[in-house]
């Protein structure tokens, strides 16, 4: 038997890669607590984690009790239809079952959705300064993108529509947007909405959608009330309700994209303990708004404080904030995590000179604040 080099093997298999897959790039997530802890040697206690965007506040205790409900039912299957989880979002979001799907955090709807509208070919339109996956999961489908750029930190709905042509299929908005943490409002999706064909899907991500204040807001639910089939509003238990651990999303949409995207799906993608979770974690409304008035104050506080020692904030409708640091935010990154504070550099989306900063527990900003003062000052 002749022995080929455990390399050339494997080079020789990626020759039947798709062509879709060798386009991608790796997804590069924010660092881990225990990664820093093990290469800085910090003990796990002394680092604060603002890099993610995550609630650092915690789960609902009314979520945290119904998964410890579901302990001893985890040798079972979910149920498979998520009914009662359905039914739950759908109440609180006024509108029909039908007009739920459900999704293993709202990137599995990222996922889906491509495979339900674009073929080898088709175009679709997304920002390079916003959540990367979007472009991904197109280009895996053979899809051709269309960039376009956002002005001053803010999608540009002119430039959409002028980039739409007869192979567009779908276009990306975040709203609020990665990593800007800026909104369109309801008056430009209409105006995006009446320039557009009802043929192209315009897909909002309101993964931040609770922490929005502005009353100007786009809220792709009330276009879809409104009578917009192709508004598609995707949303997540992972940011405000904190249970980013147990991948929960869903999508509002019209029910005949809901019945696809369901069909596209494989059987039991949630598991049971967050099908428990979701229910109660919608019907706590009183530790929703604590969370929603800290996160308010503390990217007050942030903005006030990081104004005052000279830097450049993006005014913030998420619960996080985009800081313009006027030096090399990669060094900057390196720096603060050596000391134990974890933020995200935006040089991946095109702003070298910035870092995202999520707004966390009091004594959490204020370590950041210091931090900065003491490398920045």
């Amino acid at each position: 038997m002749v022995r080929i080099k455990s390399t050339e093997a494997a080079m020789a298999h990626a020759q039947s890669f798709r062509s879709a897959v060798l386009r991608l790039t790796d997804y590069e997530p924010g660092r881990s607590v225990q990664a820093v802890a093990r290469d800085f040697g910090i003990p796990l206690h002394d680092i604060v984690k603002l890099s993610s965007n995550e609630n650092t506040f915690g789960p609902s205790p009314a979520a945290l009790a119904a998964i410890s409900s579901e302990y001893a039912n985890l040798y079972m299957y979910p149920w498979e239809e998520f009914t009662d989880l359905k039914e739950a979002v759908a109440l609180a979001n006024g509108v029909k079952a039908a007009n739920v799907v459900l999704s293993s955090g709202s990137e599995q709807l990222v996922q889906v959705l491509p495979q339900l509208y674009v073929n080898p070919g088709d175009e679709v339109i997304v920002a390079p300064q916003t959540y990367e996956r979007y472009e991904e999961a197109c280009l895996l489908m053979d899809a051709v993108v269309r960039h376009v750029p956002l002005r001053d930190y803010r999608h540009d709905v002119e430039a959409i529509a002028a980039a739409v042509t007869v192979k567009t299929k779908i276009i990306w908005i975040c709203n609020p947007n990665n990593p800007t943490a800026t909104i369109l409002t309801a008056e430009e999706l209409g105006f995006l909405l009446e320039a557009v064909p009802v043929s192209v899907a315009v897909v909002l991500d309101q993964a931040y959608y609770e922490f929005v204040e502005d009353p100007a807001y786009a809220n792709g639910l009330d276009f879809l009330k409104d009578g917009h089939p192709n508004v598609i509003t995707l949303r997540t238990f992972s940011k405000a309700y904190a249970l980013a651990g147990l991948r929960l999303g869903f999508a509002l949409a019209d029910p005949v994209v809901c019945q696809m995207l369901d069909r596209i799906h494989e059987p039991f993608f949630l598991n049971r303990a967050a099908t428990a979770a979701g229910p109660a974690a919608l019907g706590d409304r009183t530790w929703l708004e604590a969370c929603r008035r800290s996160v308010d104050e503390g990217r007050r506080l942030l903005t006030r404080e990081l104004e005052a020692i000279g830097l450049s904030v993006v005014p913030s409708q998420a619960n996080f904030i985009l800081v313009d640091v006027a030096m090399d935010a990669r060094n900057l990154f390196e720096r603060m995590m050596a000391v134990g504070v974890i933020v995200r550099p935006a040089d991946g989306w095109g702003y070298p000179h910035h870092i995202r900063i999520t707004v966390g527990k009091p004594d959490e900003n204020r370590r950041l604040i210091e931090v900065l003062h003491m490398m920045l000052g």
